[in-house]
Formats: C-alpha cells, structure tokens, sequence
C-alpha cells in the first residue's frame, strides 16, 4: 500500500495539471467560466455564428502543463492569452503598410435570352495606398478561461480522493 501511495504522490501533479486543462477546455465549449458567461462576441461580417475566442483555434490548444515536485505551472504561449483572460485596453500606433486596393465590379455575363441570369466579379481598377500609422483603442473585454475557481478545487479534490479510495480500498 506504501508503494501505491507514494507512485500516486508522483502521478498526483500530472494528474491534477490534466484537469485544469480539461476545465479550461470544458470553459471553452461552454463559452463561460465554470457557468458565467463570456460577454458576447461583436457580430461582423463573416464572424455570425462562430464560437467566442476561437478563430484559428491555436489559443485553445495551446495550453500545456509543467511539473516540478508538486508544483504545477499551466501555461501558454499564445501572446494574447492574457488580454483576453483579464480583459483591458490595447493602445498605441499601427503602422499599415503601403498596399494596392483593388475595385471590383458585378457584371452580366449570361447568353442573351439565357432563363437565368449570370453575373461575375470584374476587377475594374486599383489604386495605391501609401503608408501610413493609425492610432488603435481598443477594448477587450473579460473572456476569463483559466483561474482560480471553487468548482475547480471540488474536481481536484474528487480527484485525489478517488486516488485514495482506490489504494485504500483494494
């Protein structure tokens, strides 16, 4: 039973580490912290529809787990993680670079006395536009996803206990 205690005690941190990422993707499915929801996502052309925080899914994946003895680090290197976790205020200057803009028009290209009509895109023109800076503010609000939260002890008090119950009772 020693033996068994002391190879759970090893495993314990991984272990716990595991169900910290499972909350934090069990947060992502939901679109909440363990119940509160995110603040709804600002609907733009294209965006209708999609789940909160993922674009690419590259923050939702990202998360990793690191042991040393018993301590456990969570963590990520997605360089906005944090922004959107905490929420704040992203300020400063944009450089844009020069780029050229394209102009498009719709035009009928169906045979004459066609039933249905036809239409195609038709680049018209292009223009350049120089480079410049724009002055950003933006506001981002709390999307928390990862933290400190009552519902996340419970589940990793289940955890050890059902650890123990398993080597104290076989």
């Amino acid at each position: 039973m020693a033996g068994q205690l002391n190879d759970f005690m090893k495993e314990l941190p991984q272990l716990a580490g595991a169900e910290v990422v499972d909350s934090i993707q069990d947060n992502f499915r939901t679109e909440s912290f363990f119940g509160t929801p995110w603040a709804p996502r600002v609907v733009q052309k294209g965006n209708d529809g999609k789940a909160i925080l993922v674009q690419s899914g590259r923050l939702r994946r990202s998360f990793q787990v690191k042991t040393l003895g018993l301590v456990i680090t969570i963590f990520t290197d997605v360089p906005y993680a944090q922004i959107h976790n905490e929420g704040g205020t992203i300020q400063g200057t944009a450089e844009v670079e020069a780029y050229t803009r394209h102009q498009y028009e719709m035009n009928e290209v169906s045979t004459p006395g066609a039933k249905k009509e036809k239409w195609k895109k038709e680049k018209v023109g292009t223009s350049q536009v120089r480079a410049h800076t724009r002055q950003i503010n933006l506001e981002i609000p709390q999307r928390q996803f990862m933290g400190e939260h009552p519902k996340l002890d419970l589940r990793i008090k289940a955890l050890i206990e059902a650890g123990l119950d398993n080597i104290f009772d076989s």
